[in-house]
């Protein structure tokens, strides 16, 4: 099977982020694979070990690249990376535009991505490709079994009070969420393989897209403002014994914070 995985690699949880201006966020440089990508990496090298064939793991990125030696790490046998200055500034769509252009002209069997990227949650990306490709898909799933002679794949997923059993044509899109499989942990060998890997370049002109299919000049979806969380209100402790501290607290609840 040929399988193609979209990856991102996104802030880490616990990286500090500050609003830097109503457009612009400074961000701490500690970043890592977006965690849902990993669940599609780890699906597309099950399919491989039990079918044959080949993963690639592909993302859209000017300068990093430790998610696509990531999936490498795991094991995906390629890795390749849409770079282009013109990108700058692109949403979503833009993106699955660029994804879609390098895809289009590609043999595949299936296209698996996270259900969403760790840092937007906006669960676009996978379905706009899909949508751009003019091929079936199916958002956040938990199951998946493929009938590789048929050239079908059943696909479970979870909706309000329940699951839904879908059956769907190959090629197709699918995007993964926790409880399909548990990611695999790199071996250190792997590890040491990946850093090494080339990671094969594709710009905008080899794609067939210009600098007005992509960027600033062609979103859809624009960030209007940055603000930061509300500042926490001092904690006040309550030095008082029992039971003269419990009347205290309630006293503070309904009186100040006003919960009851």
């Amino acid at each position: 099977m040929e399988i193609y995985v979209l990856v991102k690699q996104v802030p880490d949880p616990e990286a500090i982020v500050k609003v830097k201006s109503d457009l612009e966020l400074e961000i701490e440089n500690k970043y890592f694979t977006s965690f849902f990508d990993e669940i599609a990496v780890e699906a597309g090298l099950k399919l491989k070990e039990k079918f044959g064939g080949k993963v690639t793991v592909l993302t859209v990125d000017n300068r990093k690249v430790d998610a696509l030696r990531r999936g490498i790490s795991m094991g995906a046998d390629d890795a390749v990376q849409i770079a282009d200055p013109a990108l700058e500034g692109s949403d979503q769509f833009a993106i699955a535009r660029t994804l879609s252009a390098y895809l289009k002209d590609k043999p595949f069997d299936l296209i698996l991505t996270g259900r969403q990227a760790m840092d937007d949650d906006a669960g676009i990306v996978g379905p706009a490709v899909a949508e751009c490709l003019g091929i079936p898909h199916v958002h956040s799933i938990i199951g998946l079994e493929v009938d590789d002679q048929k050239r079908e794949a059943k696909v479970v997923r979870e909706v309000e009070n329940g699951k839904e059993h879908l059956m769907c044509p190959l090629p197709a899109l699918f995007t993964c969420q926790k409880g399909l499989n548990t990611p695999r942990i790199p071996l250190v060998m792997n590890v040491m393989k990946a850093m090494k890997t080339q990671i094969k370049k594709i710009d905008l002109a080899s794609l067939g897209l210009s600098q007005e299919d992509v960027g600033s000049q062609a979103v859809r979806v624009k960030v209007q403002r940055y603000l930061p969380p509300p500042k926490r209100p001092s904690v006040k402790m309550i030095k008082e014994d029992f039971p003269d501290n419990v009347k205290t607290l309630v006293k503070l609840l309904r009186e100040e914070a006003k919960v009851i």
